[in-house]
């Protein structure tokens, strides 16, 4: 029998052998929750006998499930470690795999990810003549998303009081749509899994019965309709054991209701709470400006993280001119933290909203500092991604509309949107799938758009005869010569980039293949559709670039904490929302606890906003964490060397072909930008352009035209 006693500090013992009844764990930042989660699991496991199959272990992401049961496997015998650890969507997902065939769902049923759901929204649209100037389809989207996430929807109901224009009939024929191409979408997930039980009360006993302890990753984050789906699987006293920091709730804007943790013990009156407060990972300067900065919400259990690092490091202030004095100065300092020899892999810089980081990005490109954006687009909703697999999602099921319109087109093949429509239709009106229906199609295509449509269902032929999912992401991307497409129709960096993205693709498949015996090309497809941007990353060195929110989890040797100025951080929306400002100062107490050894914080006298230089003021939040005696940067910081030649540099370059730093112009393929720097001379003359649907590119002078 392990004794983890001496493993454990005491308030994670004290969490981790707490088993019976409920159980409240306020686990602050860096106090080693997943470490209380794990070792919980191990001691009911190998010290209480408790079978794997009786634990059901929550999360919020896939990584956080994958971490988990890593170190699982580490503490229990593998015999022992077949435990059901997953997101509230995978759960959910395979629990209305089993039983939804209660709620009429079709076996197999697939998943609408949220770029198909879009699409199908904005075709309901056109055809309801809805002018989508004044009534965006993204507006219907997220409204059917909100309320999917209500009790009303659980019952059964549709959204009558909704006054958007028409929602009730958007709604209705999205339902529909979603039935007649047997689909599910996100939201149903959990709503249908609710609606399961209370229709279903067999059904509920049996899951209670079988999870008999039942753990919660970032409670703090769970919205209504995750509370009622984890109150009706645990009941009023079971062994419900929920892990979270009412001080890191920064999800209120998309449904997370801090009441939950807030009342939990309301909720289960019997309930036990432990605090976490020992933190492994910051110096107690920076934990000295935390606890100061979140004492002053009101919203909250109350707790103060004590340091188990000893005295070191910094807190810095550095007031600053402008937006781009300030990356100017945060460059700099990084470029000095990488000549001493720092990872770039542990400096991250922080931001309260996305569209802060193109200053950072300049100057980091021109230092040629390598960097990463964090949360750009995921990679399962890249256009190449979706373009294999809107094949095997038709494959998978052929009732797809969605898949097919976007698979015949990928790449063009001469089927246009008459064609397609008209295959859908006939599909429909006869009943039948749409492969079949092009097979019949195919007797009257004359041309180069039966040239097209013929190898196009050879592919599917193919697939039949394929028994490995990797091997059939590779027959689609060698039948269409999708490498070659992209080649075709890329700048030579970009295919590049696209062609490793369908590369690792196949490289998911059989990693899939591995981890999932006897997994089906269904399995894997759901298993692409629960993927978030969270659960990414590649691995490379290089500076983290990115908003508060996408920090959260995370951690850094340096941290700067940017844009500390009343109105951008906090928000202006917030100053006169108590609950909002509460948001907002927790959203900051997650900034400064990523730090493990220096936060560098910096606020602008001015920043323009719309193309108007306004004046700022620095944030209040910096005045509550009470900065006085902890190292605060000077007024005036000279400026380094390779900065001033950067400078001179900048105002050196000469106009070239009629273009200059910080005019605008146009590019064939990405529109409109603006030019933030140039170098070089004559026709070879290197052009960095921030383009307003592209981002930050580097250009070849003679590709570029003034605006």
């Amino acid at each position: 029998m392990p004794d983890y006693s001496k493993e454990l500090n005491q308030q994670q013992y004290e969490a981790v052998t707490k088993t019976e009844g409920p159980l409240l764990v306020l686990a602050g930042a860096g106090t080693g929750k997943t470490r209380v989660i794990t070792y919980r699991i191990a001691h009911l496991i190998n010290n209480l006998g408790v079978s794997a199959h009786n634990i059901l272990a929550v999360t919020f992401t896939n990584k956080a499930a994958g971490e988990m049961k890593e170190r699982i496997m580490k503490l229990v015998p593998r015999s022992q470690a077949d435990i059901w650890i997953g997101t509230f969507h995978s759960i959910c997902l395979r629990l209305l795999r089993r039983d939804g065939h209660l709620l009429g769902l079709g076996a197999g049923f697939g998943i609408l990810d949220q770029d198909d759901r879009l699409s199908v929204v904005r075709d309901i649209v056109k055809n309801l003549n809805i002018d989508v100037k004044k009534y965006p389809p993204k507006q219907y989207m997220w409204r059917i998303s909100n309320y999917k996430n209500t009790r009303a929807y659980v019952d059964g109901l549709n959204p009558g009081t909704d006054p958007f224009h028409m929602m009730d009939d958007v709604f209705k024929i999205y339902q529909q749509k979603l039935k007649e191409q047997n689909f599910i979408d996100f939201d149903d997930m959990l709503a249908l899994t609710i609606r399961l039980f209370r229709t279903n009360p067999e059904v509920l006993e049996y899951y209670k019965n079988m999870f008999r302890y039942i753990l919660v990753d970032e409670y703090q984050d769970t919205n209504d309709i995750q509370f009622l789906f984890l109150n009706m699987l645990s009941g009023d006293d079971a062994n419900i054991c929920v892990v979270g920091d009412d001080d890191q709730s920064i999800y209120g804007w998309r449904g997370a209701d801090i009441r939950n943790i807030l009342e939990f013990d309301s909720v289960y009156p019997s309930a036990k709470i432990v605090r976490l407060t020992e933190n492994y990972r910051s110096r107690p300067v920076i934990l000295t400006a935390a606890n100061q900065l979140i004492k002053n919400n009101s919203m909250r259990k109350g707790k103060d993280l004590q340091a188990f690092r000893e005295e070191g490091g910094m807190v810095q202030v550095m007031p600053v001119s402008n937006e781009t004095a300030e990356a100017e100065y945060v460059v700099g300092t990084i470029k000095n933290y990488l000549d001493e020899g720092v990872p770039a892999d542990e400096i991250a810089v922080l931001y309260r909203t996305n569209a802060q980081s193109r200053n950072f990005e300049v100057f980091l490109n021109r230092l040629n500092v390598s960097y990463k954006v964090i949360g750009g687009i995921s990679f399962y909703q890249r256009r190449e991604i979706k373009d294999i697999l809107s094949y095997l999602r038709l494959y998978d099921n052929p009732y797809d509309t969605v898949s097919f319109a976007r698979s015949v087109k990928a790449p063009p093949r001469g089927v246009g949107d008459t064609a397609v429509d008209s295959i859908t239709e006939y599909a429909s009106h006869e009943g039948i799938n749409l492969l079949e229906a092009s097979k019949r199609f195919l007797i009257q295509m004359r041309g180069a758009q039966r040239k097209g449509m013929e190898p196009y269902l050879a592919v599917f032929e193919e697939l039949t005869t394929t028994p490995k999912i990797s091997q059939m992401v590779k027959l689609v991307i060698d039948s269409i010569d999708y490498e070659g497409f992209i080649k075709r129709y890329e700048d030579e960096h970009e295919a590049e980039k696209r062609i490793d993205n369908i590369k690792e693709l196949y490289n998911a498949a059989v990693q899939f293949e591995m981890n999932v015996k006897d997994g089906t090309i269904s399995d894997f497809l759901a298993a692409t559709s629960l993927t978030t941007s969270v659960d990414e990353g590649d691995g490379t060195a290089a500076v983290k670039l990115m908003t508060i929110h996408s920090a959260k989890g995370l951690e850094f040797e340096n941290v700067f904490l940017t844009g500390l100025e009343n109105g951008l951080f906090p928000l202006q929306g917030s100053l006169d929302e108590p609950d909002q400002l509460e948001e907002e100062r927790r959203l900051c107490y997650v900034g400064v606890t990523r730090a493990k050894q220096n936060l560098h914080m910096s606020y602008a006298g001015t920043r323009m906003v719309y193309g108007k230089v306004n004046p700022q003021r620095r944030s209040g939040f910096i005045d509550e964490m009470g900065i006085v005696g902890m190292k605060a940067a000077p007024q005036k910081r000279p400026v380094p060397e390779y900065i001033k030649t950067e400078r001179k540099a900048a105002v050196a370059a000469k106009e070239i072909n009629g273009i200059k730093s910080g005019s605008k112009v146009m590019h064939e393929m990405f529109g409109e930008g603006m030019v933030v720097a140039i170098t070089g001379s004559g026709d070879t003359a290197n052009v960095d352009v921030f383009f307003k649907s592209g981002g930050l590119k580097k250009i070849r002078i003679g590709f570029l035209k003034p605006a």
